[in-house]
């Protein structure tokens, strides 16, 4: 067979850098980025860099696997794939056939491409129980804040001729967790040139060492700081009086609310000096054009809907929206695959368990999310029904959801568990059926990024076949069919082709491509438009930009952008403050991994080899840790131990953890899930945002003292990982 070269869409993270593939003999040999990939233009990330390891890692799931014996013995036999459907297509009729479809749930982590047929696949089976822990506190909230707000979602202009003058970077940092991978390119792109950035954070960071101006929040308090400084804004008339006055509705009634947020009660709220938050203000509504670039920081407390609602509202006040170099409107080249809503009946769908939050039940969206605590308290206690039946894709549930041991408690209780990956993971462990996942050289696809802001349509192209691995979204499609369930399509191509058909009827220049033409093109990347707004107005109930949203309100929400104290706080919760006197936030990451992902993949773990806890100096002296310690960290739910790192810059009163860490060389059942797991400190539960279902994730409260007696370095290098 002779050598070939194939250019395709990485999906590492959620994606947008293009790659060269190089196979020989039906093997990937080589990869390089693509110096033509519209997004990262030659470069790359070690995670896309190391995916032949990946493909090939002697470790990886190749086959699927049924459990033999007691649930979590870690005991498996290999079947095939036709007695997998069989068995999954009989036991998930019986259970919708004796409880009803909402007994099973389906549940995803990463948004990735098979993301696009998640929602299809619940409405398919008929169940109403469909859940994303990142509908309710990684990008869902932004987007949701925006289409409320704006009616479109936005992002920033980095592409186009005119370059950001200054970007405000809030609660983010691409130039490491670059969950949209090619985004660090461009920030860092805008460092090296000396571009203002603004940026709000609680942590020091790469980004905080270049900004013109570093805004050291207190954890859970953006929501304060952003109406503070829309207060500045508007109170010293900084605003875009031509935007506000033909585009907006609900000026005034912003005006009054922003006045309870004067600089210095802001300053008390957020630990933010007030001197600080004027020159902030001051320099954001300066800057032209600026844009926004915001993480998954501000969304992951009870103030997460309405805190992006108000940092949304800065670029458009200040005259930054969808102009050159700005924050421009999503172009919406392609439609994702139809969610089929149609299949899901009207007395099913109010069995879902939604926890009543209006963006989640039906009130406020045809998108029904059930609540992840709602659906792992039904699994546990029966109430109001037994979840009895679960689907698993690209969600390792024991590390991506809050209040961990609560998690494995309930997936413990379940009657047929079905997991779909790359490897064997803590949760895999407790299924009954293992499946094996393609990586992304494996895969047909398309996709647009950036995510939501559609810049360029790109490919995902098969490659090679490993094993027996096949796409989550092929999975959905087979096992339906199996059921003698009405999926909608016969194949993945006539899906893909219906989207590039919807596509062409957006964009009539681009119509007439189809999934073949896609593959010899790679990626496409079409004009972008300014100004949209003013040719169509916006997509929202008024038609102008929503600062007073008419749609929460008809929802049951407020109209308008508030803060509250987060529920667990040295603030709300006096009588805590004395055993866990610190702030914790769980949000740190490294840009080898990507959430739970690669911990087995030896040239990435060899960088990243341990979490790390990051502690002021003072703090730690104060509690006995010297740096290089192993620390426990003991929130109200559990304590687990990660490796100290000093960090000066920070406040003393907070630390931070890293996410996403299990340990592969532990080995099964439990690969040392319960060991450094930032998800055992963080609650799930009550009180969330009450418009979306929001948890708090971080500005917790926690202690620290030095773990004395920790062996997880001794095992690393013990290990084949740790063996040079």
């Amino acid at each position: 067979m002779p050598k070939q070269e194939i250019k395709a869409a990485c999906r590492g993270c959620h994606g947008g850098c293009m790659f060269i593939l190089t196979v020989e003999g039906g093997r990937v040999t080589r990869v390089r980025p693509d110096p033509d990939g519209p997004l990262n233009k030659g470069r790359a990330c070690v995670k896309g860099m190391t995916i032949i390891e990946q493909m090939y890692h002697p470790h990886r799931l190749l086959h699927p696997m049924r459990r033999k014996g007691r649930r979590g013995r870690g005991s498996w036999e290999r079947i095939s794939w036709d007695e997998a459907y069989n068995i999954i297509a009989e036991k998930t009729g019986y259970l919708r056939n004796t409880y009803g479809p909402e007994c099973i749930a389906i549940t995803t982590g990463t948004g990735r491409h098979h993301l696009s047929q998640f929602w299809r696949f619940g409405n398919v089976l008929g169940t109403p129980n469909a859940m994303s822990s990142g509908a309710l506190v990684c990008l869902g909230p932004r987007v949701n804040a925006g289409m409320f707000t704006a009616g479109v979602f936005a992002g920033v202009d980095y592409y186009g001729d005119v370059k950001p003058a200054g970007i405000l970077v809030w609660g983010a940092n691409p130039a490491i967790s670059g969950a949209d991978g090619e985004l660090q390119w461009f920030i860092k792109d805008a460092v090296r040139k000396g571009t203002p950035l603004i940026v709000v954070d609680p942590l020091p960071n790469e980004l905080t060492k270049n900004a013109a101006c570093w805004l050291r929040v207190r954890p859970g308090t953006d929501g304060a700081l952003a109406l503070g400084i829309l207060n500045i804004i508007i109170s010293e008339e900084l605003y875009d009086k031509d935007f506000v006055e033909n585009w907006t509705v609900g000026f005034q009634e912003l005006k009054n609310r922003v006045k309870e947020y004067p600089p210095h009660r802001v300053s008390e709220i957020t630990w933010v000096p007030g001197e600080d938050i004027l020159r902030a203000a001051r320099l954001i509504a300066s800057i032209k054009p600026l844009a926004l670039e915001w993480g998954c920081a501000i969304e992951q407390t009870p103030n997460s809907f309405q805190t992006c609602r108000a940092i949304y509202m800065i670029p458009a006040l200040t005259g930054n929206w969808d102009v050159p170099g700005g924050f421009v409107e999503s172009m919406e080249i392609a439609p994702s695959a139809d969610p089929l809503f149609d299949r899901l009946s009207p007395e099913t769908a109010k069995k879902c368990l939604s926890g009543g939050f209006p963006l989640n039940d039906g009130t406020a969206s045809p998108k029904m999310f059930a609540h992840p605590h709602h659906v792992f308290e039904a699994m546990k206690t029966g109430i109001p029904y037994k979840i009895r039946g679960l689907f698993s894709h690209a969600n390792n549930c024991l590390l991506s959801m809050p209040d961990s041991r609560h998690v494995y408690e309930s997936l413990k209780g379940l009657e047929f568990f079905v997991y779909m990956d790359f490897f064997m993971t803590p949760t895999a462990e407790l299924a009954d059926i293992v499946l094996p996942a393609a990586l992304w050289p494996e895969i047909d696809s398309i996709f647009c990024m950036p995510e939501f802001g559609d810049y360029a349509l790109l490919t995902m192209r098969k490659a090679v076949q490993v094993g027996e691995c096949k796409s989550d979204e092929e999975f959905f499609m087979k096992l339906c069919q199996r059921m003698g369930l009405d999926y909608g399509a016969d194949s993945q191509e006539e899906i893909l082709n219906g989207l590039l058909e919807e596509m062409g009827r957006r964009r009539p220049e681009l119509a007439g491509i189809d999934f073949e033409k896609m593959k010899e093109l790679s990626y496409i990347v079409p004009q972008r438009k300014y100004y949209q707004y003013k040719e169509r107005g916006f997509k929202t109930p008024s038609g102008k930009f929503e600062l007073y949203s008419s749609a929460i309100e008809q929802s049951g929400g407020d109209p308008l952008p508030f803060w509250r104290e987060v529920p667990e706080s040295p603030i709300s919760r006096p009588d805590l403050a004395e055993k866990y006197p610190l702030i914790l936030t769980t949000g740190g990451r490294k840009q080898e991994y990507f959430i739970s992902n690669g911990r087995q993949i030896k040239s990435l773990r060899k960088n990243a080899k341990f979490p790390l806890v990051s502690i002021h100096p003072d703090t730690a002296r104060k509690n006995g840790i010297e740096e290089g310690d192993w620390v426990w960290i003991e929130s109200p739910r559990g304590r687990i131990t990660q490796k100290a790192v000093f960090r000066p810059e920070m406040d003393p009163r907070v630390i931070n953890c890293e996410m996403g860490w299990w340990y592969p060389e532990a080995g099964p059942p439990d690969y040392g899930w319960d060991e450094s797991n930032a998800n055992i400190l963080t609650n799930g539960g009550e009180p969330c945002d009450p418009f979306i279902g929001a948890y708090q994730l971080r500005a917790l409260m926690c202690n620290i003292s030095k773990n004395e007696n920790c062996t997880i370095e001794q095992r690393y290098y013990a290990s084949e990982l740790g063996r040079e």
